[in-house]
């Protein structure tokens, strides 16, 4: 274990005892439940060393646990090795979850320390839940200090240091889609409905969505840290002072916004819905503002008002924007490509690889950076489904195996998330069959009929099943909502084999999009993923109800030296000459006379 880990760990544990707190949560968790944060907030990674993007430290006075995902157990091994926390891989047969294993291991009178800003409702309710039906009782202490101050004596500026906000934008009004004024109207009409008078938001993406502005504060996602709250006739949306620019004052004064200081917030709450009925995504807020809007003998609704679905359903201009924007992304990546079949074997390494595609989406005008971290990855690196591309530790890529490459963009009309794999040089039997199934699975997915209400899970076992007729699967979900100029993962729907612990999985409508990304992953030897966004779309409608079906809007060849024709039926040999000779007529227009060569080459069938 790393001195540094170890040494922070031990002091914690030593203000446990002090304080005679049982246990101690640590979280990459910010007061608003983000999926990524700024490093201010980074306290699991600054105290175990665990750098994946979900994950949950738990220190008792003696020992340490981490509870992570399936995409992360073969990261976690290895960054968490020789460092005495012990692994929880979640999902597991027998694993505790964090909940059961405090209320199992814990004293019937617990006390558990932890940030109450950055602890989210739904797990604090679950440990709750676990301890009474123990007949047990915990006690949570809010005290953020017990762990910050250690990191602030390490003199450290990861999850130390202060944070500021960014300029805010506002969205012009070709890139918005919908006006605010309409989206703040259909919001009251819900508020309306259900009773309420004012309406609570923490959520970052939800904020931007509905208000039409994108930020800078965290890396990969355009959205500056905020919260909202609407009432039956103002706005108030509470941001750093530095983010509030002249033209978000302008623009505030015309949709009766009221710019307030992002840190008055929790001061000012309780006057808001004092006494009020208040609507809200109860399970989005953390702890603490559950905490202040009780007290304040407010009733909250747990209800977004819908707003979710509205984000989710993008409007006919978004669309024709993403439209246009994955061309342009998806012809960088046939660029990419080109170039990587140039390059000679064990001359570059995945970091340049990286590099160089990151180079590429970056000379499209519309790009505005990444929207996540390029994950390339040669041989048993691509067998960790988030690896991290370090420039110090990466490894060359070499002939014989396969490279995986994960990428994404940021513009102004749209957010793109794209995945392939490749061969290079000559792939083994093993390889080839694998990733027909992959992309057999992909394919299934992709060209999918169902009934209008069908959620992800209705849907989920199209792209496994190749992968399940060998008895194999991949430990994650095969798709992922897409914001519009957002996160990259959005709710609230997605395409997984298990419904959702609220049992309210939501249905695939037309304008949703959703990732398509089957894989297979084998640890020490190699990772497969292929992945293409996909948009809803009505299909048809008749007696029998109404259908609809996916659009695909990636369109990035797939690598015909690792298909097996043999294995697929001729409906699926059909579906990817189509799809190949799509991605042919769409991108070669885009492309260099050589690099359209390349293309035709890669795309014609091998029969």
């Amino acid at each position: 274990m790393s001195t540094k880990y170890a040494e922070r760990i031990r002091a914690l544990q030593a203000k446990l005892k002090e304080t005679g707190t049982d246990y101690y949560i640590l979280a990459d968790a910010d007061p608003h439940g983000s999926e990524y944060v700024c490093d201010y907030f980074k306290l699991r990674s600054a105290f175990s060393g665990f750098t994946g993007s979900n994950g949950t430290l738990l220190v008792g006075q003696s020992s340490a646990w981490l509870w992570t995902d399936g995409r992360y157990f073969i990261q976690a091994e290895k960054e968490l090795e020789d460092s005495g926390i012990l692994l929880m891989r979640m999902g597991e047969p027998g694993v505790y979850t964090l909940p059961e294993f405090v209320a199992d291991c814990g004293n019937d009178n617990a006390i558990i320390g932890c940030d109450g800003k950055c602890l989210s409702m739904n797990l604090r309710r679950d440990i709750n839940k676990a301890f009474t039906r123990r007949n047990k009782e915990c006690v949570f202490c809010y005290d953020a200090a017990l762990a910050g101050d250690i990191l602030k004596e390490s003199q450290e500026a990861t999850a130390s240091a202060t944070f500021t906000g960014k300029p805010i934008r506002v969205l012009p009004e070709a890139l918005a889609g919908i006006p605010v004024f309409m989206k703040l109207h259909m919001l009251r009409m819900a508020m309306k409905e259900k009773g309420c008078q004012v309406f609570v938001s923490t959520g970052l993406d939800t904020n931007m969505w509905l208000l039409n502005i994108r930020g800078e504060d965290i890396p990969y996602c355009p959205v500056a840290y905020s919260y909202v709250i609407v009432t039956e006739d103002k706005v108030f949306l509470y941001v750093k002072k530095e983010a509030v620019t002249p033209e978000l004052e302008a623009y505030a004064v015309e949709n009766n916004i009221e710019p307030v200081d992002y840190d008055c917030f929790y001061e000012e709450i309780g006057e808001h819905v004092r006494g009020k009925e208040v609507m809200g995504d109860f399970s989005s807020f953390n702890a603490y503002v559950i905490d202040l809007i009780y007290g304040a003998g407010a009733y909250v609704n747990d209800t977004d008002g819908g707003l979710k679905r509205l984000q989710a359903v993008k409007s006919e201009i978004e669309i024709q924007l993403m439209k246009e924007i994955y061309i342009k992304d998806s012809a960088a990546v046939c660029k990419f490509l080109y170039w990587l079949s140039g390059q000679k074997p064990g001359t570059v390494t995945e970091y340049d690889a990286a590099c160089k595609m990151d180079a590429l989406r970056a000379q499209i005008p519309e790009n505005r950076g990444l929207s996540f971290n390029t994950i390339s990855a040669y041989g048993p690196n691509a067998a960790m489904m988030h690896y991290e591309t370090k420039k110090d530790t990466c490894a060359m890529i070499e002939e014989g195996n396969l490279f995986l490459l994960d990428s994404g963009g940021q513009y102004d009309g749209g957010t793109t998330d794209v995945t392939r794999t490749v061969i290079i040089g000559e792939p083994a039997e093993e390889m080839r069959t694998h990733y027909t199934m992959v992309v057999r699975g992909m394919l299934a997915l992709q060209n999918a009929v169902f009934m209008k209400g069908c959620t992800g899970v209705n849907l989920d076992i199209l792209a496994r099943q190749p992968i399940w007729e060998a008895c194999m699967d991949y430990k994650c979900g095969t798709g992922h909502g897409i914001g519009y100029m957002l996160n990259v993962h959005e709710g609230p729907h997605g395409i997984r084999t298990r419904a959702s612990v609220s049992g309210k999985d939501a249905p695939i409508e037309p304008g949703m999009l959703v990732s398509d990304e089957p894989g297979i992953y084998l640890e020490g030897k190699y990772g497969i993923r292929m992945e293409n966004i996909l948009l809803c779309r009505n299909y048809h409608k008749n007696e029998h109800g109404e259908f609809l079906h996916f659009e695909p809007l990636t369109y990035v060849p797939v690598d015909m030296k690792l298909i097996d024709l043999k294995a697929m039926t001729q409906k699926e040999i059909d579906w990817l000459l189509h799809y190949q000779n799509e991605v042919y007529d769409k991108i070669a227009p885009l492309l260099t006379k050589e690099e359209s060569m390349w293309l035709k080459r890669e795309t014609m069938p091998l029969i």
